[in-house]
């Protein structure tokens, strides 16, 4: 699925693309319009000091897919930028982690994060039943997806 919404601040463009893996598991990604075209469209600094506003539309994006699926888990993965270390939680995943724990509580969802892979779960309580299980192989399929 893909929504798009604009920024009344800073008037940018933003793309999410909210893909569908196996067993009801959603990536959600976001990226700004006018970077579409690059192969670096994830980890470009838009510099509109507004990602507040950006995740928590993305927040609702992903309440609007759960009411479409009500089996819904997601996941992300906080993208580097050139200050990252390699192996290391990004700065960007430190950042959406905090805004998830704040605003997304545990009612519905049980929270997982794997900080080397800077790789976020939301796991739905009412449909996983071995959670361990489905986050190793959701660990599994990104670390697997990195070294292609």
């Amino acid at each position: 699925m893909q929504y798009r919404f604009k920024s009344i601040k800073s008037n940018h463009t933003y793309i999410v693309r909210v893909e569908r893996y196996i067993n009801h598991t959603y990536c959600v990604k976001f990226f700004d319009k006018a970077n579409m075209s690059s192969d670096n469209k994830f980890s470009i600094r838009t510099s509109t000091f507004e990602p507040r506003t950006i995740v928590f539309t993305v927040f609702n994006i992903m309440f609007d897919v759960l009411q479409r699926d009500s089996n819904a888990s997601f996941f992300f993965i906080g993208a580097e930028d050139e200050r990252d270390l390699p192996g290391k939680a990004t700065r960007r995943f430190r950042f959406y982690s905090n805004l998830v724990l704040s605003a997304i509580s545990d009612k519905i969802f049980e929270h997982f994060r794997t900080d080397h892979l800077s790789l976020y779960v939301l796991v739905n309580k009412s449909y996983v039943k071995d959670m361990t299980d489905y986050v190793k192989r959701i660990n599994n399929y990104v670390e697997q997806a990195m070294f292609e």
